[in-house]
């Protein structure tokens, strides 16, 4: 059977041109080091060579879709190194918290494709070091608990992010966000499935289904989330590339 590409299929574009979308838009690097054309250089190799602007990946991360609430002005402490950890997410929902462009290597989404191998399993440890960030999450815990929980699953401290949800209003799609990280997938899918329907539940029903293999299922999800998201956002650009990647390989 004749795999369908992003390219011949619901007019998506290529996955080389999302990602040049993606990192002329939200990376601190110079327009010129963007260029339209035909290149050899491979996608995840071009990723390599930027850097995540922390201000965009901040407001990102406090998309009002998902939070409800304008970014803080002042940027927590070591964000930005966080945001420049050179390792790799590949599902991840779109979560307060949460940042797209932690979807750094493409090669495991463009190839293989194995979605078992990458989806988190919640065996892997805490982050060390960040004492700075950890004393943020801590100070701000009470007034922006989402975005707190959010930090607090992206260090690997899952067990403070489920003190800073428990009881809060309005956390289900942060609950189950943490339920996926901690490697329960399915539990995770489950609890979207049963929620108002949102971008950002689109977009995690969506995610959820590519990287539990169900990629017919996924597709429609993605479109809407694709749809739903403001085009300014980094969400919209990774529903995107997971769209393609449904296509790709659907």
């Amino acid at each position: 059977m004749t795999r369908t590409t992003a390219s011949n299929s619901s007019n998506q574009p290529t996955i080389e041109a999302l990602m040049m979308r993606f990192l002329a838009s939200r990376s601190d690097a110079g327009s010129s080091a963007v260029e339209s054309g035909e290149s050899e250089v491979e996608p995840h190799e071009v990723a390599a060579g930027f850097r995540v602007d922390p201000r965009a990946a901040w407001h990102d991360a406090n998309y009002t879709g998902v939070n409800g609430s304008p970014p803080a002005a002042q940027l927590p402490t070591e964000w930005a190194i966080l945001v420049g950890q050179p390792s790799s997410a590949f599902a991840l929902p779109m979560a307060a918290g949460h940042f797209p462009q932690r979807v750094k290597d493409l090669q495991p989404l463009l190839t293989k494709f194995n979605p078992a191998e990458l989806r988190p399993t919640g065996t892997q440890g805490a982050l060390p070091a960040f004492a700075g960030m950890r004393t943020w999450i801590a100070k701000n815990g009470k007034t922006s608990p989402l975005v707190a929980a959010g930090l607090a699953r992206t260090l690997g401290d899952f067990d403070t992010a489920a003190k800073l949800l428990d009881g809060t209003t309005g956390a289900e799609n942060e609950k189950a966000a943490l339920l996926w990280q901690r490697g329960k997938c399915a539990e995770a899918l489950a609890a979207w499935d049963a929620m108002p329907e949102s971008a950002a539940v689109q977009f995690n029903r969506g995610m959820a289904r590519l990287f539990l293999g169900q990629i017919a299922d996924a597709r429609p999800l993605l479109q809407k989330a694709v749809d739903a998201i403001p085009e300014t956002s980094g969400w919209h650009t990774l529903a995107r590339l997971y769209l393609a990647v449904a296509e790709i390989h659907g």
